[in-house]
């Protein structure tokens, strides 16, 4: 009997080390894999909108600006171009608007550029990018292998890595295996995301639910911006937006694949 007894000590004080020690390694399990976007700095929600800069009425040369700018809302003040997107991860439960669709913009403090909305992954070890609503071709994601871009319906990878996401808003016959690039999407739809952080052996250490959202763009000339190109993707009274919101709507963590020693460390 004491001899049982003190192998159960023994595997207790074990276990306890174990935890201890993979805590060391992992000190926040919310830490393991985050996700970081371009987005509307926090300070400006609700304090004014972004318009546009149609290209017949650009001047040349002139400084890369996105096209667009910022209007305050009446008694706001004036927010130049390069101070309105910042780069954040994302938190649970807390909505934010993404920097437009398809955006390049000169900075002084660093450029943005990207084709589409981008999602980016920061994980040691394999990301898996699911499509769960819809799953269908609306909804289209790429990723890059080796600097060659690779669209897929779903998406394993290496990371850290970014994720191109193309929120289309329906599906398309004559452009359904196409590479879509586009600056603005169809206004209220929504599109739900599941990315996991899987460890080199294919266990499940973390998973995120995100939702994209496509928000009302008041002052984006819909209307009119796509005359000329009007087609199975872009057709006339069809209300459109460069603006979607993101929330990660949900990250839970797998503790015992944590404790086993799997994990790689996180990044930095």
């Amino acid at each position: 009997m004491k001899r049982i007894m003190a192998i159960l000590l023994l595997t207790a004080f074990v276990l306890l080390s174990c935890r201890g020690s993979s805590s060391d390694e992992a000190k926040d399990p919310a830490e393991i894999m985050k996700i970081n976007a371009w987005l509307l700095d926090r300070e400006l929600e609700g304090k004014g909108q972004i318009g546009f800069i149609p290209e017949s009425e650009k001047t040349y040369p002139r400084k890369e600006d996105g096209s667009l700018f910022w209007v305050p809302n009446e008694g706001g003040e004036d927010v130049a171009y390069e101070d309105l997107f910042v780069y954040e991860p994302l938190e649970v439960g807390v909505p934010r608007i993404m920097a437009p669709m398809t955006l390049y913009m000169s900075r002084s403090k660093g450029n943005i550029g990207y084709a589409n909305l981008n999602l980016f992954v920061e994980y040691d070890g394999i990301v898996k990018v699911t499509k769960i609503d819809p799953a269908d071709s609306s909804i289209r994601l790429r990723y890059s292998l080796n600097g060659i871009p690779e669209e897929a319906e779903g998406i394993e990878i290496n990371g850290p890595c970014g994720i191109n996401i193309c929120p289309v808003g329906k599906k398309l016959a004559s452009e359904g295996t196409s590479v879509l690039v586009a600056q603005d999407t169809l206004v209220g739809k929504e599109y739900t995301l599941r990315i996991e952080a899987l460890t080199l052996g294919g266990r499940n250490v973390a998973t995120a639910v995100v939702k994209l959202t496509a928000i009302p763009d008041p002052l984006y000339p819909w209307q009119t911006v796509h005359e000329g190109q009007y087609r199975e993707l872009f057709r006339a009274g069809e209300e459109r937006t460069r603006f979607c919101s993101v929330e990660l709507v949900s990250y839970t963590f797998n503790e015992m694949a944590i404790l086993s020693g799997e994990l790689s460390s996180p990044s930095d």
